[in-house]
């Protein structure tokens, strides 16, 4: 059995438990001797006290009224590294791995996803400063001990489905990201010590799901008003088969967008996560059919496989 590691995960809580974020409060006038500045863990308890001291956020201004700030403060780069062997030694242990079992996948710079998104900003509702400090340390420190990819184009959970397809039941993805039940095949969740299978019919469900509700992590709308729950309702009773064709029917009646095939096509391919090398969503033209549009872009017979370029 062979261990794939989404090591992205690995990254950000290894580097965020190695640091924390305190925020600063101070109130004008100074009140008591001196001014006085009150320390917090987080924004939420700096805003309820701020709240306490100048009531109607439309009434104080900040510089005049008030001053709030946060610091960063980091533990040394040994404790972020530490904390990925602790993680990594306990995956290991509780799937009877070796390290020479596993396999790290790391995102890459480049992704086709950003150039696809059109109606919003591929994951543009993040902010890029929010990212560990020892954010690099750490991948390179991933990258000597073991068996890693670092994607180029695509993200790492991609690379993670290519390989779980390709080993043919082999492999178990080793993850946290729910996402990734998309992807046929073996799973373990490690901070939850869970073990489990997806087949390939629950896998679709969970995309033709996920492409009605969209993905607000990612800033990737889907349908408004679409939650989980509703969105599974859906598609009960329906053969697998027609969870596809299901979709594009709430897509043409509830989009309220004229070119509502084109909108589908681009939450789906952003959702999407490859299980071969440049594959796309499998979504047959011919559903266009089942809405009105004056759509006409360039149509691709087999979906399946052409690059992601195509879908520009």
């Amino acid at each position: 059995m062979i261990g794939l590691i989404d090591a992205d995960i690995l990254v950000f809580r290894a580097g965020f438990a190695a640091e924390r974020t305190k925020w600063f409060l101070k109130v004008y006038p100074p009140r008591g001797d001196g001014e006085t500045v009150q320390t917090f863990n987080s924004k939420k308890d700096c805003l309820v006290v701020l709240d306490e001291a100048l009531p109607g956020i439309h009434s104080r201004v900040e510089g005049e009224d008030y001053q709030m700030w946060s610091e960063r403060e980091c533990e040394p780069v040994q404790n972020a590294l530490h904390l990925v062997n602790i993680i990594m030694k306990k995956i290991m242990d509780d799937l009877n791995l070796t390290e020479f079992d596993v396999m790290c996948y790391l995102s890459g710079g480049e992704n086709f996803r950003y150039a696809v998104a059109k109606t919003r900003p591929y994951k543009g509702n993040r902010n890029a400063a929010h990212r560990p400090t020892h954010e690099q340390a750490i991948r390179d420190y991933i990258s000597s001990k073991w068996e890693t990819t670092v994607t180029d184009g695509i993200e790492a959970d991609d690379a993670l489905g290519i390989a779980q397809r390709s080993l043919g039941g082999d492999s178990i993805i080793v993850s946290i990201d729910k996402d990734l039940d998309m992807i046929p095949g073996k799973h373990f969740n490690f901070v939850q010590q869970i073990e489990y299978e997806i087949d390939e019919d629950l896998a679709w469900k969970k995309f033709c799901i996920q492409v009605l509700t969209g993905d607000t992590v990612d800033n990737i709308p889907g349908l408004p008003g679409i939650g989980p729950k509703k969105a599974e309702k859906m598609l009960d009773g329906l053969p697998s088969c027609d969870w596809m064709m299901e979709v594009a029917r709430q897509y043409a009646s509830k989009s309220g967008k004229r070119d509502w095939f084109a909108y589908m096509k681009e939450q789906a391919t952003l959702l999407w996560i490859q299980q071969q090398p440049d594959q796309l969503p499998p979504i047959p033209q011919s559903l266009q059919e089942l809405g009105g549009t004056d759509d006409e872009e360039t149509t691709q017979d087999d979906t399946t496989a052409v690059a992601p370029s195509l879908w520009d």
